[in-house]
């Protein structure tokens, strides 16, 4: 994540820098005759794909259905990931539809008291997928966006006994929803990075929990599952780069 973080940053430096330098040359006061300066149009059309980074929060209750009520836990960690879209561009308005997959940072569980006295449990998200409409608006180099669509998520529940020996355990997908917006802006020729915040909601679900040896213990019903993630990204768009223009 420290890492990806670095390339973001550096891509933006570079294209900051880059568009000063060209402003201080065309301010130097030295008319260049008989040249002409051209810049590159903004163009969000294409197919793109990318990685991101950040941080989540995340909720979740867990319970056996037959011997109600569970426990809640808040799961916090960093995560990772990586996206592909498709998108087209008409006038100032861009539309388009991306798949994303991202995963936590599995070390850092939510831990409550359990239900049957002196037993610990503990639950965490370890990974979302989405796919999902994205609808922009092209502001030149820039693009504030929102986005939504299907979510299906995985949590893990594990109980302990007073010597934190593991003793059950259960895994369940939830099916869900996300809405969210970001902004994104090309740094360079077929280069992106942007910001995104995302909300999750997610339905319930219900697992067989089972012992270290395998064995059925009992039903874990997942429910009242939330997350909200923050991300930074980085894409590139698959093509040739467009074509130049003359500066007006």
């Amino acid at each position: 994540m420290y890492n990806l973080s670095k390339l973001a940053a550096g891509s933006v430096i570079v294209a900051t820098a880059a568009l000063g330098s060209a402003g201080v040359a065309s301010a130097d006061g030295y008319e260049r005759k008989g040249k002409v300066v051209y810049e590159r149009p903004a163009d969000w059309s294409g197919v793109y794909f990318g990685l991101s980074s950040g941080y989540q929060w995340s909720s979740v209750s867990v319970e056996n259905p037959a011997f109600p009520p569970g426990f809640s836990v808040d799961h916090d960690s960093y995560l990772i990931g990586a996206h592909l879209g498709l998108q087209h561009q008409w006038g100032n308005i861009v539309l388009g539809v991306e798949g994303n997959w991202l995963t936590t940072f599995r070390n850092n569980p939510g831990d409550a008291p359990c239900p049957a006295a002196g037993l610990t449990c503990s639950a965490r998200m370890d990974d979302v997928l989405t796919v999902g409409p994205r609808l922009g608006w092209a502001a030149g180099h820039w693009m504030p966006y929102v986005t939504g669509g299907y979510a299906n998520a995985a949590y893990h529940f594990v109980a302990r006994n007073a010597a934190s020996v593991q003793i059950e355990e259960a895994r369940a997908r939830l099916s869900g929803w996300y809405i969210g917006g970001g902004v994104e802006w090309i740094v360079s020729p077929g280069w992106t990075a942007g910001i995104e915040y995302r909300h999750y909601d997610f339905n319930d679900n219900i697992s067989a929990a089972f012992s270290p040896a395998g064995a059925f213990i009992e039903n874990a019903r997942f429910y009242d599952a939330t997350t909200d993630t923050v991300t930074a990204r980085v894409s590139w768009k698959f093509g040739r780069p467009e074509a130049v223009r003359p500066l007006k």
